[in-house]
């Protein structure tokens, strides 16, 4: 089992209301056992209004991870790039569920192909039902469970990252009312990184497993 270094970088399918239903709105696996690496304090890059990260010299929160497999310089470097898009991701679905599906500002930035379809189709669902994401859709354990970098140009790189998240911290509920109390449950979900004209983003989501294992 190989903890991954992590360090500053300077570039930035279910529906989801059927997740968030299911994590209270998303095969099956174990979660690996280790001790990972600190990663450093930083904060993600704003999107620009191309809808393509930004090239400006920020430093990005590259998140603690696990992994079985002996990665490559190269396959470092696939894997620090879709961890920016995963966080990147993660704080889109927080950002646009938290406000009831209107704010849809950049979410191409970091979401393609099944997860961009499923998260503006889910986003106009909460918005026509007038409901919201409260609390937050967080993570841990993030794992590392596959690294292709492609061989040929018509093919993409890509990374599958597993992670666990706290499925009762956070429900959809009616515009205006609260938080509900839940009992405490996680799940682990399988997130697919792709790398598309030399920009990481999410092209998948996915239920892994009903706990974090």
């Amino acid at each position: 089992m190989r903890t991954g270094s992590s360090r500053p970088l300077c570039r930035p399918t279910l529906t989801f209301v059927a997740i968030f239903t299911v994590m209270a709105l998303v095969g099956l696996a174990g979660c690996a056992d280790s001790s990972p690496v600190a990663a450093p304090t930083s904060t993600l890059p704003q999107p620009q209004p191309s809808g393509q990260p930004t090239d400006a010299a920020t430093d990005v929160d590259i998140p603690e991870y696990e992994t079985d497999l002996d990665l490559t310089p190269e396959e470092e470097e696939a894997v620090d790039g879709a961890l920016v898009a995963f966080v990147g991701y993660i704080s889109t679905i927080n950002r646009v569920f938290s406000s009831g599906g209107k704010d849809m500002h950049d979410v191409e930035v970091f979401a393609s192909d099944k997860s961009l379809r499923s998260l503006r189709k889910s986003a106009a669902d909460l918005e026509n039902d007038g409901k919201y994401m409260a609390g937050e859709y967080d993570f841990y354990d993030v794992r590392i469970q596959n690294v292709n970098v492609a061989s040929k140009p018509s093919e993409n790189d890509s990374v599958s990252i597993l992670f666990c998240s706290h499925d009762s911290e956070h429900a959809v509920v009616e515009v205006g009312k609260p938080m509900p109390s839940q009992a405490e449950q996680s799940l682990t979900i399988l997130q697919t990184a792709t790398k598309q004209n030399e920009h990481w983003k999410i092209s998948n989501q996915e239920l892994w497993s009903k706990r974090c294992e």
